[in-house]
């Protein structure tokens, strides 16, 4: 009698083993779909690019008695409106403007309309943003953002826009 038993319990491990066995290989391997990411840029844009956008966070009025300035920027509402938005990648810099409300503009020549091709300058302290192909600045950058300097009516009188990251 104890061969049967020992008998029966081989052909039940061998059972349990080879059913176990054949799920493995019977089962598909799990290939994981992949939704196509909602960030993905559209054709022709750079997908490395970093776009910030800035708002005004002083508008300093220069004169030659104090060339640090004066900040006007709580004087007047229409400031707050000021956006300079930035994409930076590997290949240059696109620069856009809205002036807001602010009735005068802050650069001595006409920028072209919209989206503006620059590139960034690395290799001088500050480093400066140009229109590409010119030697048109639109503005300067150190570590606490952009400011773009200019000049209205008086010539003793200049400005600064000093522009933060949102």
């Amino acid at each position: 009698m104890n061969m049967r038993k020992y008998a029966f319990l081989l052909f039940a491990a061998c059972l349990l083993g080879t059913s176990t066995a054949c799920d493995d290989e019977t089962t598909l391997p799990y290939i994981p779909y992949e939704e196509e990411k909602a960030d993905t840029p559209t054709e022709g844009e750079d997908p490395d690019a970093v776009t910030n956008t800035y708002r005004l966070n002083q508008v300093l009025q220069c004169s030659p008695e104090n060339p640090n300035g004066v900040d006007l920027y709580g004087k007047f509402d229409f400031f707050a409106s000021v956006r300079m938005t930035v994409s930076v990648s590997a290949t240059g810099a696109v620069v856009e403007f809205d002036n807001g409300e602010v009735p005068f503009l802050p650069f001595t020549e006409a920028l072209p309309e919209g989206k503006i091709q620059c590139d960034l300058d690395h290799s001088v302290i500050p480093n400066v943003l140009r229109i590409r192909d010119t030697d048109t600045v639109i503005a300067t950058f150190e570590k606490d953002g952009f400011t773009t300097e200019f000049q209205l009516d008086s010539k003793l009188l200049s400005y600064k826009y000093k522009y933060t990251k949102l």
